[in-house]
Protein backbone atom coordinates (compact mmCIF):
# COMPACT_ATOMS: atom_id res chain seq x y z
CA UNK A 1 0.00 0.00 0.00
CA UNK A 2 1.17 3.01 -0.99
CA UNK A 3 2.56 5.30 2.03
CA UNK A 4 1.20 9.30 2.00
CA UNK A 5 4.27 11.52 2.40
CA UNK A 6 2.40 14.33 2.79
CA UNK A 7 -1.59 14.41 4.00
CA UNK A 8 -4.25 17.14 5.24
CA UNK A 9 -6.83 16.44 7.54
CA UNK A 10 -9.91 18.98 8.01
CA UNK A 11 -7.79 21.88 6.56
CA UNK A 12 -9.27 25.33 7.19
CA UNK A 13 -7.93 28.66 6.61
CA UNK A 14 -10.39 31.81 6.70
CA UNK A 15 -9.83 35.35 6.50
CA UNK A 16 -12.04 37.47 8.93
CA UNK A 17 -15.07 36.06 7.88
CA UNK A 18 -14.42 34.29 4.13
CA UNK A 19 -13.62 30.92 3.76
CA UNK A 20 -10.27 30.56 1.38
CA UNK A 21 -9.40 26.59 2.07
CA UNK A 22 -11.86 24.12 3.58
CA UNK A 23 -10.79 20.43 2.81
CA UNK A 24 -11.69 17.30 4.76
CA UNK A 25 -8.59 15.51 3.31
CA UNK A 26 -5.88 15.94 0.49
CA UNK A 27 -2.99 13.17 0.29
CA UNK A 28 -0.30 12.59 -2.22
CA UNK A 29 2.14 9.35 -1.87
CA UNK A 30 5.65 9.15 -2.17
CA UNK A 31 6.42 9.09 -5.81
CA UNK A 32 3.46 9.92 -6.94
CA UNK A 33 2.86 13.17 -9.55
CA UNK A 34 -0.52 15.03 -8.82
CA UNK A 35 -1.99 17.91 -10.59
CA UNK A 36 -3.75 20.65 -9.08
CA UNK A 37 -6.32 22.25 -11.60
CA UNK A 38 -9.69 24.73 -11.29
CA UNK A 39 -10.56 28.22 -12.22
CA UNK A 40 -9.24 31.27 -11.07
CA UNK A 41 -9.72 31.86 -7.63
CA UNK A 42 -10.71 28.51 -6.73
CA UNK A 43 -8.10 28.02 -4.17
CA UNK A 44 -5.22 26.19 -5.60
CA UNK A 45 -2.14 28.83 -4.58
CA UNK A 46 -3.76 29.16 -1.21
CA UNK A 47 -3.68 25.28 -0.45
CA UNK A 48 -0.19 24.93 -1.78
CA UNK A 49 0.73 27.95 0.76
CA UNK A 50 -0.60 25.25 3.45
CA UNK A 51 0.32 22.28 2.06
CA UNK A 52 4.22 23.43 1.72
CA UNK A 53 4.26 25.69 5.95
CA UNK A 54 4.04 28.93 4.03
CA UNK A 55 1.12 29.74 5.71
CA UNK A 56 -0.48 28.25 9.03
CA UNK A 57 -4.37 26.95 8.56
CA UNK A 58 -6.92 28.46 10.95
CA UNK A 59 -8.00 24.72 11.62
CA UNK A 60 -6.66 20.96 10.92
CA UNK A 61 -3.52 19.95 10.24
CA UNK A 62 -0.75 18.70 8.08
CA UNK A 63 0.80 15.43 8.47
CA UNK A 64 4.68 15.53 6.78
CA UNK A 65 5.36 11.78 6.84
CA UNK A 66 9.34 11.28 8.04
CA UNK A 67 9.50 14.55 10.07
CA UNK A 68 8.18 14.49 13.67
CA UNK A 69 5.26 16.63 14.10
CA UNK A 70 7.28 18.40 16.78
CA UNK A 71 9.48 19.39 14.36
CA UNK A 72 9.98 23.32 13.11
CA UNK A 73 8.05 25.14 10.10
CA UNK A 74 11.78 24.98 8.66
CA UNK A 75 12.76 21.50 9.19
CA UNK A 76 9.64 20.56 6.94
CA UNK A 77 10.27 23.32 4.27
CA UNK A 78 14.03 22.11 3.70
CA UNK A 79 12.06 19.08 2.22
CA UNK A 80 10.49 20.81 -0.28
CA UNK A 81 11.36 22.98 -3.15
CA UNK A 82 9.01 25.45 -4.74
CA UNK A 83 9.31 26.51 -8.82
CA UNK A 84 7.15 29.25 -9.76
CA UNK A 85 5.90 30.96 -12.98
CA UNK A 86 8.19 33.45 -13.12
CA UNK A 87 11.58 32.20 -12.08
CA UNK A 88 12.88 34.08 -8.68
CA UNK A 89 17.20 34.59 -9.80
CA UNK A 90 19.44 36.03 -7.57
CA UNK A 91 21.71 38.35 -9.53
CA UNK A 92 24.23 35.60 -9.57
CA UNK A 93 26.01 33.24 -11.94
CA UNK A 94 23.52 30.07 -13.23
CA UNK A 95 25.86 28.19 -11.07
CA UNK A 96 25.56 30.12 -7.87
CA UNK A 97 22.35 30.10 -8.18
CA UNK A 98 22.01 26.80 -8.40
CA UNK A 99 24.11 26.14 -5.78
CA UNK A 100 22.14 28.57 -3.49
CA UNK A 101 20.07 26.51 -1.74
CA UNK A 102 22.55 23.60 -1.15
CA UNK A 103 24.99 26.37 1.09
CA UNK A 104 21.96 28.03 2.75
CA UNK A 105 21.07 24.39 3.76
CA UNK A 106 24.79 23.72 4.30
CA UNK A 107 24.25 20.50 3.20
CA UNK A 108 27.21 17.65 3.26
CA UNK A 109 27.11 16.81 -0.24
CA UNK A 110 29.63 17.56 -2.59
CA UNK A 111 28.37 20.93 -3.67
CA UNK A 112 30.29 21.08 -6.71
CA UNK A 113 28.92 17.13 -8.31
CA UNK A 114 25.45 18.07 -7.72
CA UNK A 115 25.09 21.38 -8.96
CA UNK A 116 26.87 20.13 -12.34
CA UNK A 117 25.02 16.92 -12.72
CA UNK A 118 21.70 19.39 -12.50
CA UNK A 119 22.86 21.38 -14.92
CA UNK A 120 23.62 19.00 -17.66
CA UNK A 121 20.34 17.61 -16.83
CA UNK A 122 18.38 20.96 -17.50
CA UNK A 123 21.01 20.86 -20.54
CA UNK A 124 22.28 24.56 -19.82
CA UNK A 125 25.94 23.43 -18.73
CA UNK A 126 27.06 25.90 -21.13
CA UNK A 127 24.99 28.98 -19.24
CA UNK A 128 27.27 27.78 -16.04
CA UNK A 129 28.93 31.23 -15.74
CA UNK A 130 26.04 33.72 -16.95
CA UNK A 131 23.81 36.23 -14.98
CA UNK A 132 20.06 36.17 -15.31
CA UNK A 133 19.67 39.54 -17.29
CA UNK A 134 21.43 37.57 -19.67
CA UNK A 135 18.94 34.72 -19.97
CA UNK A 136 16.17 33.61 -22.61
CA UNK A 137 12.77 32.93 -20.44
CA UNK A 138 13.14 29.18 -21.04
CA UNK A 139 17.14 29.27 -19.85
CA UNK A 140 15.85 31.52 -16.66
CA UNK A 141 13.12 28.69 -16.12
CA UNK A 142 15.62 25.91 -16.61
CA UNK A 143 18.04 27.55 -13.98
CA UNK A 144 14.82 27.59 -11.37
CA UNK A 145 14.53 24.32 -12.07
CA UNK A 146 17.86 22.82 -11.94
CA UNK A 147 17.79 24.94 -8.43
CA UNK A 148 15.04 23.29 -7.46
CA UNK A 149 15.65 19.83 -8.11
CA UNK A 150 19.60 20.28 -7.03
CA UNK A 151 17.98 20.16 -3.18
CA UNK A 152 16.92 16.79 -4.36
CA UNK A 153 13.57 17.33 -2.39
CA UNK A 154 11.05 14.98 -0.82
CA UNK A 155 8.26 16.95 -2.53
CA UNK A 156 8.95 19.16 -5.92
CA UNK A 157 6.26 22.13 -5.90
CA UNK A 158 5.66 23.57 -9.92
CA UNK A 159 3.30 26.58 -10.06
CA UNK A 160 2.26 27.34 -13.34
CA UNK A 161 6.35 27.40 -14.08
CA UNK A 162 5.65 27.09 -17.92
CA UNK A 163 2.70 29.57 -18.28
CA UNK A 164 5.02 32.70 -19.34
CA UNK A 165 7.01 30.57 -22.02
CA UNK A 166 6.87 30.51 -25.66
CA UNK A 167 5.08 27.40 -27.35
CA UNK A 168 8.16 25.88 -28.36
CA UNK A 169 10.02 26.17 -25.42
CA UNK A 170 7.08 25.16 -23.18
CA UNK A 171 6.78 21.76 -24.99
CA UNK A 172 10.55 21.12 -24.95
CA UNK A 173 10.63 21.71 -21.36
CA UNK A 174 7.39 19.79 -20.86
CA UNK A 175 9.02 16.24 -22.53
CA UNK A 176 12.68 16.90 -19.96
CA UNK A 177 10.41 17.45 -16.71
CA UNK A 178 8.34 14.11 -17.77
CA UNK A 179 11.50 12.35 -17.86
CA UNK A 180 13.51 14.09 -14.91
CA UNK A 181 10.95 14.01 -12.23
CA UNK A 182 9.98 10.70 -12.92
CA UNK A 183 13.08 9.12 -13.18
CA UNK A 184 14.20 10.98 -9.84
CA UNK A 185 11.43 9.64 -8.09
CA UNK A 186 10.31 12.79 -6.83
CA UNK A 187 6.82 13.02 -5.48
CA UNK A 188 5.42 16.24 -7.60
CA UNK A 189 2.58 18.78 -6.97
CA UNK A 190 1.68 20.48 -10.06
CA UNK A 191 -0.45 23.75 -10.91
CA UNK A 192 -1.75 24.65 -14.03
CA UNK A 193 -4.34 26.09 -16.22
CA UNK A 194 -3.14 24.56 -19.29
CA UNK A 195 -4.51 20.89 -19.23
CA UNK A 196 -2.69 19.70 -22.20
CA UNK A 197 0.52 19.83 -19.75
CA UNK A 198 -1.43 17.25 -17.37
CA UNK A 199 -0.74 14.03 -19.15
CA UNK A 200 3.35 14.69 -19.38
CA UNK A 201 3.77 15.90 -15.39
CA UNK A 202 1.31 13.88 -13.27
CA UNK A 203 -0.74 10.38 -13.17
CA UNK A 204 -3.61 11.83 -10.53
CA UNK A 205 -5.65 14.78 -10.73
CA UNK A 206 -7.46 17.14 -8.11
CA UNK A 207 -9.86 19.68 -8.76
CA UNK A 208 -11.08 22.68 -6.94
CA UNK A 209 -13.71 25.26 -6.73
CA UNK A 210 -14.21 27.61 -4.13
CA UNK A 211 -11.49 26.23 -1.65
CA UNK A 212 -12.52 23.31 -1.74
CA UNK A 213 -11.54 19.69 -3.37
CA UNK A 214 -14.86 19.00 -5.83
CA UNK A 215 -13.22 15.75 -7.83
CA UNK A 216 -10.15 13.57 -7.61
CA UNK A 217 -9.10 10.90 -9.53
CA UNK A 218 -7.21 9.53 -12.59
CA UNK A 219 -6.97 12.33 -15.91
CA UNK A 220 -9.14 9.91 -17.48
CA UNK A 221 -11.81 10.29 -14.60
CA UNK A 222 -11.72 13.98 -14.48
CA UNK A 223 -11.94 14.35 -18.10
CA UNK A 224 -14.36 11.98 -19.40
CA UNK A 225 -15.96 11.27 -16.16
CA UNK A 226 -16.91 14.69 -14.27
CA UNK A 227 -18.47 14.53 -11.33
CA UNK A 228 -20.55 17.41 -11.54
CA UNK A 229 -20.92 20.89 -13.80
CA UNK A 230 -18.19 22.70 -12.54
CA UNK A 231 -15.34 19.85 -13.02
CA UNK A 232 -17.85 18.91 -16.68
CA UNK A 233 -17.08 23.15 -17.61
CA UNK A 234 -13.77 23.14 -16.48
CA UNK A 235 -12.57 20.08 -18.58
CA UNK A 236 -14.33 20.94 -21.71
CA UNK A 237 -17.35 19.07 -21.69
CA UNK A 238 -18.71 21.40 -24.32
CA UNK A 239 -22.28 19.84 -24.64
CA UNK A 240 -24.27 19.84 -21.71
CA UNK A 241 -28.07 19.00 -21.67
CA UNK A 242 -30.81 18.56 -19.89
CA UNK A 243 -32.30 14.93 -20.47
CA UNK A 244 -34.85 12.44 -19.62
CA UNK A 245 -34.50 8.76 -19.57
CA UNK A 246 -36.79 7.55 -22.03
CA UNK A 247 -36.21 3.94 -21.78
CA UNK A 248 -34.39 1.93 -19.00
CA UNK A 249 -32.86 -1.84 -21.05
CA UNK A 250 -30.97 -2.77 -18.30
CA UNK A 251 -28.68 -1.29 -15.14
CA UNK A 252 -26.12 -0.19 -18.13
CA UNK A 253 -27.84 0.58 -21.01
CA UNK A 254 -30.64 3.54 -21.49
CA UNK A 255 -32.28 5.94 -23.96
CA UNK A 256 -32.07 8.79 -22.98
CA UNK A 257 -34.34 12.33 -24.80
CA UNK A 258 -32.64 16.17 -24.60
CA UNK A 259 -36.42 17.09 -26.13
CA UNK A 260 -39.29 15.74 -27.55
CA UNK A 261 -38.46 16.63 -30.62
CA UNK A 262 -35.12 14.81 -31.05
CA UNK A 263 -34.95 10.53 -31.61
CA UNK A 264 -33.49 8.89 -28.64
CA UNK A 265 -29.44 8.16 -28.08
CA UNK A 266 -28.51 5.35 -26.67
CA UNK A 267 -26.19 4.79 -23.54
CA UNK A 268 -23.89 2.42 -22.24
CA UNK A 269 -22.86 3.56 -18.58
CA UNK A 270 -19.43 1.97 -17.38
CA UNK A 271 -21.27 0.41 -13.92
CA UNK A 272 -24.37 -0.28 -13.64
CA UNK A 273 -26.55 2.44 -12.23
CA UNK A 274 -30.43 2.90 -10.68
CA UNK A 275 -31.49 5.27 -12.85
CA UNK A 276 -35.38 4.59 -13.50
CA UNK A 277 -37.91 5.86 -16.86
CA UNK A 278 -38.79 9.17 -16.61
CA UNK A 279 -35.88 10.57 -14.52
CA UNK A 280 -34.35 13.67 -14.91
CA UNK A 281 -30.30 13.76 -15.15
CA UNK A 282 -27.89 15.86 -17.27
CA UNK A 283 -25.99 14.78 -20.04
CA UNK A 284 -22.08 15.87 -20.82
CA UNK A 285 -20.44 14.53 -24.19
CA UNK A 286 -16.85 16.52 -25.03
CA UNK A 287 -16.99 17.58 -28.71
CA UNK A 288 -13.92 15.86 -29.75
CA UNK A 289 -16.16 12.77 -29.02
CA UNK A 290 -18.58 13.20 -31.64
CA UNK A 291 -17.80 11.57 -35.25
CA UNK A 292 -17.78 12.51 -38.91
CA UNK A 293 -20.04 10.10 -40.22
CA UNK A 294 -23.00 7.53 -39.91
CA UNK A 295 -21.90 4.63 -37.53
CA UNK A 296 -24.00 2.23 -35.20
CA UNK A 297 -24.66 3.80 -32.30
CA UNK A 298 -26.30 7.26 -32.18
CA UNK A 299 -26.61 8.55 -35.70
CA UNK A 300 -27.75 12.26 -36.04
CA UNK A 301 -28.22 14.05 -39.14
CA UNK A 302 -28.08 18.49 -38.84
CA UNK A 303 -27.20 21.21 -40.61
CA UNK A 304 -23.83 23.90 -39.78
CA UNK A 305 -24.99 26.89 -37.85
CA UNK A 306 -21.64 28.19 -36.87
CA UNK A 307 -17.87 27.71 -37.88
CA UNK A 308 -15.39 28.52 -35.23
CA UNK A 309 -11.80 28.05 -34.90
CA UNK A 310 -9.80 25.96 -32.22
CA UNK A 311 -6.12 25.81 -32.07
CA UNK A 312 -5.25 24.23 -35.22
CA UNK A 313 -8.56 22.37 -35.57
CA UNK A 314 -12.38 24.02 -36.24
CA UNK A 315 -15.33 23.56 -33.71
CA UNK A 316 -18.31 23.18 -36.02
CA UNK A 317 -21.38 24.06 -34.27
CA UNK A 318 -24.33 21.79 -36.04
CA UNK A 319 -28.07 21.96 -35.05
CA UNK A 320 -29.55 18.39 -34.62
CA UNK A 321 -33.08 19.72 -33.27
CA UNK A 322 -29.90 20.56 -30.68
CA UNK A 323 -26.99 22.22 -30.52
CA UNK A 324 -24.20 19.81 -30.77
CA UNK A 325 -20.38 20.83 -30.98
CA UNK A 326 -17.95 18.93 -33.10
CA UNK A 327 -14.31 19.20 -32.95
CA UNK A 328 -13.14 18.67 -36.47
CA UNK A 329 -9.32 18.65 -38.35
CA UNK A 330 -8.08 20.76 -40.37
CA UNK A 331 -7.77 18.16 -43.47
CA UNK A 332 -11.34 17.16 -42.66
CA UNK A 333 -12.68 20.76 -43.02
CA UNK A 334 -10.55 21.52 -46.10
CA UNK A 335 -11.81 18.17 -47.65
CA UNK A 336 -15.45 18.66 -46.69
CA UNK A 337 -15.18 22.49 -47.91
CA UNK A 338 -17.90 23.19 -45.08
CA UNK A 339 -20.40 26.35 -45.53
CA UNK A 340 -22.60 27.72 -42.83
CA UNK A 341 -26.31 26.08 -43.77
CA UNK A 342 -24.42 22.42 -44.75
CA UNK A 343 -25.84 19.10 -43.69
CA UNK A 344 -23.81 16.96 -41.86
CA UNK A 345 -23.81 13.81 -40.37
CA UNK A 346 -22.62 12.65 -36.91
CA UNK A 347 -22.21 9.93 -34.75
CA UNK A 348 -21.91 9.78 -31.20
CA UNK A 349 -20.20 5.85 -29.22
CA UNK A 350 -23.24 4.91 -26.85
CA UNK A 351 -20.07 4.95 -24.10
CA UNK A 352 -18.99 8.57 -24.60
CA UNK A 353 -22.09 10.42 -23.12
CA UNK A 354 -21.82 10.50 -19.54
CA UNK A 355 -25.08 11.05 -17.06
CA UNK A 356 -24.76 12.71 -13.35
CA UNK A 357 -27.75 13.17 -11.17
Amino acid sequence: MAIPVLEAKNLLWKVKDKTIVNIDKFQICTGEHVALIGANGSGKSSLIKLLAFLQKPSAGEIVFKGISPQSSVIDKRREMAVVFQEPLLLNMKVYDNVAYGLKLRKSDVNIKERVDYWLDKLNISHLRNRYPKNLSGGEAQRTSIARALALEPKILILDEPFGSLDAPTRAQLLEEMNLLVKQSNITSIFITHDFSEIPFVADKVYVMSEGEIVQEGLIEDIFYRPANEVVANLVGADNQYEVIISERYSPDKYEIRINDACAGMMIHTEEPKDFSQGQKLKAFIRSDDVELGAKEENKLDGYVKRILPHGFQYKVVLDCGFELKIVISKQQFIELNLKNADSLTVSIDSKKIHLIE
